[in-house]
């Protein structure tokens, strides 16, 4: 610091202008790459805010075919950004691709489902819903009361909850988790494409026999069919324009800017469903705890999977990454497809609204925690791997340590001896 500077008590400059205007730019990339990395979570808590305190634009659009055109445009991005590549070169893992089929259309969907299905909800009886639709012999009622709640909510809390349990691995945030943790990322792309193709045929049928919908008419056949217009249709058209010439560097270059308008779409759906459930006072019914109930339900059924999946690995020695990947994928769902299931169900707007709010829940709650154990699982094992690959200079780095350790020790003695020398002469 200059002296003058110090005396007078002027602060330093901070630079030249030239300096400020640079750091301005770096802080704003740093703030836009966070927002962009976070903006799955931002827009979903955004849209969720809206649609409950604001809920008459939601309303406007969810008289509009808008459910179908945000759908359609996930999955034929989905579509566009598959690359034949990465999925030809995971087929050379096929004991972790079975395992992970597996674990994401059977083994989770079961085991969610059920015991979702057993938690306590106390459903009162004789209550009409606004659509006269009953569910367990009873009819939880959404017109701003609290019969059918409990402490983890509505009723159709737990339907949602089990749907989003039923439903298959995540499109895009478990390939990013992957990658984010150094798993292998061309498996989770080709059990990403495979489990949501294959999910098409599942879910219908898992569905219809895990939640106990009495005195519900869920025709498979039209859900099915509405699954693949909605689903399967645009993922292989998406795929299929790859090929046209101009389309697959137009995809490279704006990646980001489709990353984002599939991100608002997907958050659009629940936007729709909760500003009907808003609109209609579907909300009153719960408390502050009923949403902490639910996010602690799903992080534990989140922990159960991945203990279920993780063992069966180690058994099947698969490589680390492969490990990652299936342990990843298997454990997380998807709720794009969640929110497009229960918007083919027989309810009214206001009750899918219910059904949707404890998806998206439970699924910032996973993202939130796997975002930071995969930073974690990724960091341990780096360190792991460079203190194998070069043990001797960790073990010389300890060395200089136990040294310099050593060194300070005999001067602290020195430095003890010198003053008491000085006090005995004294």
């Amino acid at each position: 610091m200059n002296p003058t500077m110090a005396a007078l008590n002027l602060p330093e400059s901070e630079g030249s202008p030239e300096e400020i205007s640079e750091k301005r730019p770096k802080l704003l990339t740093r703030v836009k790459a966070v927002v962009f990395k976070n903006f799955l979570s931002i827009s979903l808590v955004f849209f969720v805010a809206l649609g409950i305190l604001v809920p008459e634009p939601g309303v406007f659009f969810s008289e509009l075919p808008t459910h179908y055109v945000c759908v359609v445009g996930i999955f034929l991005h989905s579509g566009i950004k598959l690359k034949t590549g990465e999925v030809k070169d995971a087929f050379k893992a096929f004991k972790a691709m079975i395992w992970g089929v597996i674990c994401i259309l059977l083994i989770t969907p079961i085991i969610g489902g059920h015991l979702t299905g057993l938690l306590p909800y106390t459903v009162t009886k004789g209550h009409a819903t606004t659509n006269g639709v009953e569910i367990n012999g009873s009819s939880p009622s959404t017109g701003g009361h609290s019969e059918g709640s409990s402490v983890l909510g509505p009723v159709f809390f737990q339907i949602g909850m089990q749907i989003y349990f039923i439903v298959p691995c995540t499109i895009s945030s478990g390939v990013i988790l992957t990658a984010q943790a150094g798993g292998a990322v061309a498996l989770s792309v080709l059990l990403t494409v495979f489990c949501n193709l294959a999910a098409v045929f599942t879910v219908p049928p898992l569905v219809a026999w895990i939640i106990n919908f009495e005195n519900v008419r869920l025709d498979l056949v039209t859900f099915l069919i509405k699954l693949l217009l909605t689903v399967l249709l645009p993922l292989l058209v998406g795929k299929g324009l790859r090929y046209i010439p101009h389309v697959k560097p137009c995809v490279k270059k704006y990646s980001n800017t489709l990353k984002v308008i599939s991100i608002i779409l997907l958050t659009m759906i629940p936007w729709l469903k909760v500003s009907q459930a808003s609109a209609q006072k579907a909300f009153t019914g719960f408390s502050v705890g009923s949403v902490f109930a639910v996010i602690g339900w799903g992080l534990a059924m989140h922990l159960l999977f991945i203990i279920i999946v993780i063992f069966p690995c180690f058994l099947l020695k698969l490589e680390k990454s492969a490990l990652k990947s299936v342990v990843i994928m298997a454990s997380q769902k998807s709720l794009a497809v969640a929110v497009s299931i229960a918007g083919y169900l027989p309810f009214t707007q206001a009750e899918q609204g219910l059904l949707s709010l404890p998806m998206i829940l439970i699924h910032l709650g996973i993202l939130v925690a796997d975002s930071v154990w995969a930073s974690w699982w990724f960091a341990r094992d780096a360190k792991k791997e460079k203190e194998e690959a070069d043990p001797g200079n960790m073990a010389l780095n300890g060395d200089k340590t136990t040294n310099q350790t050593t060194n300070d020790e005999l001067d602290h003695l020195c430095s003890d001896a010198n003053q008491q020398l000085n006090v005995s002469s004294v």
